[in-house]
């Protein structure tokens, strides 16, 4: 499935891989499946009821 998250600039992105946290400014894909799509602001609140920040933990998106 896909990941969401959000950056240090509050940049939302959907993710085809979990991503990590590097450092105090990034997430990191998995380099071998390293695709992910900025998304307008508050379309992760739409996808999961919740705001997310830099703070938070990447959501998977899990199909109904």
């Amino acid at each position: 499935m896909a990941w969401v998250c959000v950056g240090f600039n509050g940049e939302e992105r959907v993710c085809q891989s979990k991503p990590t946290r590097y450092g105090d400014r990034y997430w990191m894909m998995n380099p071998i499946c390293n695709d992910s799509v900025s998304l307008p602001k508050g379309t992760i609140k739409k996808l999961i009821g919740r705001e997310l920040s830099w703070s938070d933990e990447p959501v998977e998106l899990k199909e109904e």
